[in-house]
Order: C-alpha cells, then sequence, then structure tokens
C-alpha cells in the first residue's frame, strides 16, 4: 500500500510537472500572444485537477472578460460568453474571487443563494473552483474549474490551480514586457529609417552596449561635422548643475574649464536655459546676450552663434546637447532637427545603457545572494562561511575597498570576518571596541536604519584614527537587526571621499538580512541539536522501556530499559527485526508462554494497528504493562513498564482499606451511640467527663502502637541474622508478615490519632474558647476563610466549583477577637454553604448555578458579616435543633454535629456577639454574625433559633 501510495505522488508529480513544462514552452513559444497560455492554462488544469471543464478569465480593472475554456459543451460555452464581460461581484466563483482576491471554492453551487449564473446551475454543474491571478496582490484574472458532481477539490489541486495562475501572470508580464520592447525597437527601426546621416551613431550604440561614453564622444562629433558647428559639448544634468562628459573639438583651455566646473542651472548657460524651458534654445550671437554668464565660452573658445537641445527622457531634462560656431551664423532648421534626433538618441543611448546596466547589476546581486544561500544550506551551524562570502560579494557588486562583519554583545563590538583589512588593524578590529563611544555606532544602537560617514577625518576616535591613517575615507555601517534587537554590523570603507548610493545601501542590507537568517538558522540548529541531545538522554534514562517501529513495521529507535526489561541481545537489536520477527523470537523464547507462535505473531501484528494496553507476567515472574500506540503517518511506539512492585502495593492497599473500612464502620456506630447519649445528658459535663475516659485509652492504644512498631523494628534487626539462613520463599513470607503487621500498626495509629481528634473537639466544645485577643483587618480574614474552604473543597472533590461573590465594606474598621476561634467560625458558615450549594447542583442537574455570597458592613457599635448560599436551604423542624451539640442532618460520616455548636459558643459566649439564620428550603440560607467592636466579657443567648441542617 506504501510503495502503491508513493507510485501515484509520483506520477501525479510527474504530470504536474510535465503539464507545467508544456505551460512554459507554450509561454517561451508565444512571446508576443497570451492567448496560446490561457487555452493551455484551461486544458491542464481541467485535465490534473480531476474536473469536467475549466476557463480562464481576465480581468483589466473594471470588467471581467471570457478568453479561454476546456470541456465546456457548446450550449454552456454560448452562456458562458453572452454572460461575460461582467464586473466583479458575489454572482458567481469567477466574479467573487477576483472582488476578495481570494480562493473561492463552493462545494455545490445549486446550494449557494449568492450564485446566480442560472446556465451553470440548470445545465447540472455543481462543484467549482475559482483561483484568482493575481499580480502585485492586484487581480488580473481567475482561473474556474467545475464538475457535474458534488465533489470538492483537494488541497492539492486547489495549490495547483495557485501555480497555474502564477504562470499566467508570468505569460501576462512576458507578452507585456515583449510588446514595448517590441514597441522600442520599431519606434528606434522608424528613427533609423528616417535619420540614415545618424547611422555611425547607431553602430557605435549597438556596439556599446554597457559602455556610453563612446555612443556620446560620437554623438557631439557627428552633430558637430554634420552640422557645421565648430564645437559640441553634452551634459548630463546633476543637481546642482550640468556635467560635461563628451566634448568635440574645444581648445585645451576650455576643455580643462568646463570638465571642472558645472555648468550653472537657469538661464546664465544655453544648457541650463535649453533644459530649462525644455526646447530648443539658440542664440545668434552669444557675445550680445546679456543674460548668458559663462564668459570663458567666449573668451577661451571665441563662440559666436550657439545652439542647445534639452535631452528630454517623460518631458523631463536629463542633459543637452550644446553646438557652437566661432562665427555669428544661426542653424538652419533641418539641422536643429537633426540636433533634435542626435538629442533623441543620446537618451535612447543613455536610457539603454541605464537599464542594461541596472539589468547586469540585478543578475549580479542575485547570482551573489544565491551564492551566499548556497554557502547557508551547505554549512548548516557554521557563520565563519557564510559571513567570508558575504562580505566578499558586498564589496566586489558595491566597489567597496575594504571592511567588516562584527557582531554586538550588548557593549562592545567585535570583528569576526574582515576583507581587504590590514592585518593590524584586523587584530583592533577582532579585539572589539565599546559601542557606546564609538560615532557610528551610537546611532545604530538607537535604531537608525544606518550610519554613513562621508568623511571619517571630521571624527576623532582611536577606531576612526587608526582607518584614517590606513588611507580609508569614506564609511558605511549597516546593522544586522532581529525585530529591531542589534545583533551586529556590516562595516564597509572607501579609500576616497565618495558617498555610497542608496542602491549601494540596499544591497548591503540584503546581505545584512541574509547574515542575520545564517545567525538564527545557526542557532535554530544548535539548540535542535541540544534538544535532540536532550532528548536522547531522556529517552535512554526513561523508567519504562520504549521501543517504536517506523512505517514499514521495522524497528526504527529503543531505550536501555526496554533492551534490559526483556532481555534482548545486542546482536537481535541491531539487525532491525520487523514487528513479526520481534514477537517472533518473544514467543520462541518463552514470553508468552505456551501459545501457537505464528498464531500469536499474526494476532499482535495485526492489532499493532490500534491503541491498547495490556498486563502480561514474565517467565521471571515479574509483572510488566504493555501499551502499543500508533503513530500518525505510520509506524507504532510500544511501551514496556515493570509493574511488579506496583502490583504488590496495590494488594497492600486493599488489604489496609479493608482494615480501615472495618475501623471506622466500628467508629461510626460508636459515635453514634455517643449521639444519642450526649442528646439526652448535660453537654458540658458529660462531653468532659467521655472526652477524658476516650483519651486515656487512646493514649494507650496510640503509644501502645508506636512501641510495636519500635519493638517490631527491633525484632527485624535481631532476628536478620536468623532469617538470612532461611530459603527465600520462607523469608520472603517472613517480610510480608512483617510488612503487613507494619502496615497495620500505622492504620491503627492513624486511626487512633483521627479518634484523638475528635476528643480534643469535644473537649474544646466543653471548655468554650480560648486565644489572643488581636487588632485584625476582618475584611482579610473573610476572604482568607473563602480562599481556605474554596481550596479545601477543591482538594477533597476536584469538580466542585462554585461561583463566590464579595461585598466587602472597604470602610471597615479593625476590630478585636480571636481571630483562631473567629476564623473557625468563618470556615464552618462558608463550609456549610458550599454543601447546601454543591447538593442542590448535584440534584438540579447542569442548569443550576451555585453561588455563596460573603459581605460584610459597619455598624454603630459592632460589625456584621453575612453568609448566604443558594443551596437547598433549611427545613422548620430542624431550626430548633440547629446550634445543638451533636445535631446533624448530613450522612454518617460526612459531619460531627459539633460546627455550628461551637461557633455559636465563641460568637455568643466568648466574643459577645450574636449568630442568626434565615432560609427558605430549595432557595437560600444565610447565616448573620453579629461582633462587637471591642472586646466584651461572655454573654449568653444563641440568637434566632430558624437554623440550618447541612453543618460540621
Amino acid at each position: 500500500m506504501e510503495n502503491a501510495r508513493l507510485i501515484t505522488e509520483t506520477r501525479e508529480a510527474l504530470e504536474q510537472q510535465t503539464a507545467t513544462a508544456e505551460i512554459l514552452r507554450v509561454i517561451s513559444g508565444s512571446p508576443t500572444d497570451v492567448q496560446p497560455t490561457f487555452d493551455a492554462i484551461a486544458s491542464n488544469a481541467t485535465t490534473l485537477s480531476g474536473a469536467a471543464a475549466g476557463m480562464v478569465f481576465r480581468f483589466d480593472g473594471s470588467l471581467i472578460h471570457f478568453v479561454a475554456s476546456h470541456g465546456l459543451p457548446p450550449d454552456l460555452l454560448q452562456a458562458m460568453q453572452r454572460s461575460f464581460p461582467c464586473p466583479p461581484g458575489r454572482q458567481s466563483t469567477t466574479t467573487r474571487a477576483i472582488q476578495t482576491r481570494e480562493v473561492v471554492h463552493i462545494a455545490n453551487v445549486a446550494e449557494d443563494p449568492e450564485f446566480v449564473l442560472t446556465a451553470i446551475v440548470q445545465t447540472g454543474w455543481h462543484t467549482a473552483l475559482a483561483v484568482p491571478i493575481l499580480q502585485d496582490r492586484n487581480p488580473v484574472g481567475a482561473i474556474t474549474v467545475t464538475r457535474r458532481e458534488v465533489a470538492p477539490f483537494s488541497q492539492a489541486q486547489i495549490d495547483l490551480l495557485k501555480t497555474f495562475a502564477d504562470q499566467a501572470v508570468i505569460a501576462i508580464e512576458n507578452v507585456r514586457l515583449f510588446n514595448e520592447l517590441n514597441a522600442r525597437t520599431r519606434d528606434l527601426e522608424e528613427s533609423l529609417e528616417y535619420q540614415t546621416a545618424t547611422s555611425d551613431v547607431l553602430k557605435v550604440i549597438s556596439r556599446s552596449t554597457f559602455d556610453l561614453q563612446p555612443v556620446l564622444d560620437t554623438l557631439v562629433g557627428t552633430a558637430a561635422r554634420l552640422c557645421e558647428a565648430d564645437l559640441a559639448v553634452l551634459a548630463n544634468t546633476e543637481e546642482d548643475g550640468y556635467r560635461v562628459v563628451a566634448t568635440f573639438s574645444t581648445s585645451p583651455e576650455f576643455e580643462a574649464f568646463i570638465r571642472g566646473h558645472l555648468l550653472p542651472k537657469g538661464r546664465g548657460s544655453i544648457a541650463g536655459r535649453a533644459a530649462l524651458e525644455g526646447r530648443v534654445v539658440q542664440v545668434a550671437n552669444l557675445a550680445a546676450d546679456s543674460e548668458y554668464t559663462v564668459r570663458e565660452a567666449i573668451t577661451l573658445q571665441n563662440t559666436g552663434t550657439t545652439l542647445g537641445v534639452p535631452l528630454l527622457r517623460e518631458g523631463v531634462a536629463v542633459g543637452t546637447i550644446t553646438l557652437g560656431r566661432q562665427r555669428v551664423e544661426p542653424f538652419t532648421e533641418r539641422q536643429i532637427e537633426l540636433v533634435r534626433s542626435f538629442a533623441d538618441q543620446a537618451v535612447i543611448a543613455i536610457e539603454n545603457t541605464r537599464l542594461l546596466t541596472e539589468l547586469r547589476e540585478s543578475l549580479e546581486q542575485q547570482q551573489a545572494i544565491a551564492e551566499v544561500l548556497g554557502v547557508i544550506n551547505s554549512s548548516p551551524g557554521e557563520l565563519q562561511p557564510v559571513f567570508d562570502v558575504i562580505l566578499e560579494k558586498a564589496h566586489s557588486l558595491c566597489g567597496i575597498a575594504s571592511g567588516s562583519l562584527e557582531l554586538y554583545d550588548g557593549e562592545t563590538f567585535r570583528s569576526v570576518a574582515e576583507h581587504g583589512l590590514p592585518d593590524d588593524f584586523a587584530r583592533q578590529l577582532r579585539e572589539g571596541y565599546p559601542a557606546a563611544e564609538h560615532p557610528a555606532t551610537r546611532s545604530l544602537i538607537g535604531g537608525e536604519r544606518f550610519s554613513h560617514i562621508v568623511d571619517i577625518r571630521q571624527f576623532d576616535h582611536p577606531i576612526f584614527r587608526a582607518a584614517s591613517e590606513r588611507g580609508f575615507r569614506t564609511v558605511l555601517f549597516v546593522p544586522l537587526r532581529r525585530e529591531h534587537a542589534l545583533l551586529g554590523m556590516i562595516a564597509c570603507a572607501r579609500r576616497e571621499v565618495r558617498a555610497f548610493s542608496d542602491k549601494d545601501i540596499a544591497l548591503l542590507e540584503s546581505f545584512a538580512a541574509q547574515a542575520v537568517i545564517a545567525m538564527d538558522n545557526a542557532r535554530l540548529l544548535n539548540e535542535i541539536r541540544q534538544r535532540q541531545a536532550e532528548l536522547r538522554v531522556t529517552f535512554d534514562n526513561m523508567g519504562d522501556g520504549v521501543a517504536m517501529f517506523d512505517g514499514a513495521l521495522r524497528l526504527a529507535a529503543w531505550n536501555q530499559n526496554f533492551q534490559q526489561i526483556l532481555s534482548l541481545p545486542n546482536e537481535f537489536l541491531a539487525g532491525r527485526p520487523s514487528l513479526a520477527d520481534y514477537v517472533r523470537y518473544l514467543a520462541t523464547h518463552g514470553e508468552y508462554g505456551a501459545v501457537d507462535i505464528e498464531a500469536e505473531v499474526r494476532r499482535l501484528v495485526e492489532a499493532a494497528g490500534h491503541q491498547y494496553s495490556t498486563e502480561r507476567t514474565r517467565p521471571d515472574g515479574r509483572v510488566i504493562e504493555v501499551r502499543v500506540n500508533p503513530v500518525p503517518g505510520g509506524g507504532i511506539v510500544l511501551i514496556y513498564g515493570d509493574v511488579t512492585e506496583r502490583k504488590q502495593a496495590e494488594a497492600e492497599i486493599r488489604a489496609a482499606r479493608d482494615a480501615a473500612e472495618k475501623a471506622l464502620g466500628e467508629l461510626h456506630a460508636t459515635q453514634q451511640q455517643l449521639v444519642v447519649q450526649q442528646k439526652m445528658a448535660a453537654l458540658g459535663q458529660l462531653t468532659a467527663g467521655i472526652a477524658h475516659e476516650i483519651k486515656n485509652p487512646l493514649n494507650f492504644v496510640n503509644n501502645f502502637a508506636g512501641l510495636s512498631v519500635e519493638l517490631l523494628d527491633e525484632l527485624k534487626e535481631t532476628a536478620a541474622p536468623a532469617l538470612a539462613t532461611l530459603d527465600d520463599g520462607t523469608r520472603a513470607e517472613i517480610d510480608d508478615t512483617i510488612a503487613m503487621l507494619t502496615s497495620n500498626l500505622d492504620k491503627i495509629t492513624e486511626h487512633g490519632r483521627r479518634a484523638d481528634g475528635i476528643v480534643q473537639s469535644m473537649l474544646q466544645h466543653s471548655r468554650g474558647g480560648s486565644g489572643d485577643w488581636q487588632e485584625v483587618d476582618l475584611n482579610a480574614m473573610v476572604d482568607e476563610a473563602l480562599n481556605l474552604a474554596y481550596h479545601g473543597a477543591r482538594a477533597e472533590d476536584q469538580s466542585f466549583n462554585i461561583t463566590m461573590e464579595r461585598d466587602l465594606d472597604r470602610a471597615l474598621a479593625p476590630i478585636e477577637v480571636v481571630p483562631q476561634d473567629v476564623t473557625r467560625v468563618f470556615l464552618n458558615l462558608i463550609g456549610n454553604g458550599f454543601y447546601a450549594a454543591n447538593k442542590r447542583s448535584r440534584e438540579a442537574g447542569d442548569g443550576f448555578r451555585p453561588v455563596l455570597k460573603v459581605a460584610t458592613r459597619a455598624l454603630r457599635n459592632a460589625v456584621e458579616v453575612r453568609v448566604r448560599d443558594n443551596g437547598t436551604g433549611i427545613a422548620p423542624e430542624h431550626r430548633e435543633k440547629l446550634f445543638q451539640p451533636f445535631f446533624t442532618t448530613k450522612p454518617t460520616g460526612e459531619g460531627t454535629g459539633l460546627g455550628l455548636s461551637i461557633s455559636h459558643d465563641i460568637v455568643t459566649t466568648q466574643h459577645g456577639g450574636t449568630i442568626t439564620v434565615d432560609s427558605e428550603v430549595g432557595e437560600f440560607t444565610e447565616f448573620i454574625v453579629h461582633l462587637p467592636r471591642r472586646r466584651h466579657g461572655a454573654t449568653s443567648g444563641r440568637g434566632d433559633d430558624r437554623q440550618h441542617p447541612e453543618r460540621r
């Protein structure tokens, strides 16, 4: 099955690659016509996506045009041709995809209320998929495929159509560029046909693809000769003026002057005047022109008549051609027109050279970037080769003499790679320097995009002084950043004072980004390697034995415990056995007992695809737990755990639990007897008497139980030599008996302590409260009690949950109470509220929301605390008995009946306050506690007798 799947995936991939190659061949074979490409895309999209029909649409910015189809029946084809062109909208998958710029996939168009192309619905088409053709995130068309049946397209088919959409963009762009190139070529051919006199210039242009100077020299020379001029000058436009770049027949003195100066902008020069006006300017007698300021043309060149023609590109002067005659003789219209044609040729030559130069630089940059990426891919985790090649490419492409790549540790920059630097200066940079003191790096730390210093001699810094002494002048620092964090920088230097261009800076920024990518890759790779090592250590040190089988069900990995638990030899595991061979090995070595080996192999191999867990006893008597977990994508994980000790402990726990349950039953019976007796006698004396009578034997039980444990330990130490002589079975039985006796004594001690706690409660009830009076923040005490009670309830029952509301008077002043006793009262009241609300929640079901609210309020001479729950409420017949000792309506074992009685005595007798209760069965219960602000003597009274059954 796996081979079949791989073969299918390979065949589909080959079909997609073949279709892609076919479309690319169509694109290359039809450079001026995009229609063949659209036809090929429609055909291949239909075939490879398993659709019944496919269509291609163009979008001109306002309307969608139907341009190609495959597999459409004639009636539907005519209907589609009638429906388009149309604007984008929600009416179909195509219009919707172009409107939203997203893939639109409708499983059944008949069920889509917005789909209104009735022709498609009526002809029985159902599933439709439209993928927008996006160029720079703007829609230029769409590819749509449909099926007659309701069968949604897979993600792979959607991705395939996205690929076709990208190819459609390439085809559209290629045709546009090719047509633009053809148009420019036709213009050039037309110009050549009408300007035969410029044939020599065009030859030079064609020969000097990347070198503009021969073209410009030929232009000015040819123009001067054909127009019978005594001199010619061609100047380029710069920010501050016009720089002469080509001359013809100028005197040495005038040549030196104009090469060393910029021609001024404005009307002071013929070049400036022609560029300013954007038209031909002719001055018949230059000496008589009052606006002309470049008098050297007259004094050094003896210029008379002058003609200036602007070099216009899209209406903007990028330069000028100036012709001069030493005589006063205006140029004819034909000559002026000829110079205009030369100006046009100059613009074409300049533009072609610029475009070709940019293309060459772009290719060089892309090649350099590709080489850097190649080094990154070939050197995973190694940064030095990446840094070296980045510096090499950056310096070769930007015309940089020297530089370095430096890393930043938060305080210091240190060089890690250099290019073209003297050894002593490179060592100085590798030693590092404080970043905050460096004039350039300060701005990088501040978040600047780059730091560009045209002349470092303007700054007094040790690094700059050392660089200046070695002949460096202009420097550029481009930061390496990850999410605004400064990691380092690329430093570049030139030996002449020449600023870096925006293009140079942008290129260096791309190299900086690649350096950051390399650093991130190295960091992530190191982290992955570290995590793998940690996982390997964890894997090997797991308490369980683990083995992993791959998709072919062959052993792929295992840990030491796996080998030890099953006693597997190294040579067997080294052969990477299959799951069947592994099971067969275990079966032949008695792991499964007396079974049909091959039947057991078949059974376990078939069960491997399902998750299950089982336990079995090994031949050596150990009990192991076996868990089988399938792995998504194929394979399984086997986990073996030795549970022998756990099983023994479980048996001991069951025995101890049985004994505890028996003792607890006896204790409950005794408790019921005590309840009946206490109800029939005077509370104080009887409680104290019973407590003292129970406490003495409990002390004996607890003391003798502890003493028995010590005697048992001494017995084991004394009998150890004798036990060592016994056989293993007998010794194990004696050890088990001693362990059981120890466990039983521990349980006796545990339950004795529990009974002692009950006796202490009885004694405390008979004695009343005790403790130190303190001034406390009652709000804080209430809040702490609320939290303690909630977490205590959660500890007993993980499913317990309740909404707790607090309405605490923030203006409440501190009061004097016994904190331990009052906290006990609040815990008891809140616990009773939790119990009642939770009980009603279990009875009412999911629709009920249990709530407990605690409120405090300042009164004139006292404070009031209210604890209200929305639980089961209090039955009227229970209110008279609410504060009586040992009275409870809770099930046996869930309450002692002493909690509210003790709480009542603490509030009334100890603190001189009152405690009352208000309740409605099935609705709520609210306890109201009034405590005096200052310490009071003992008072009596039980307040309102409306009482609460759910109490401890």
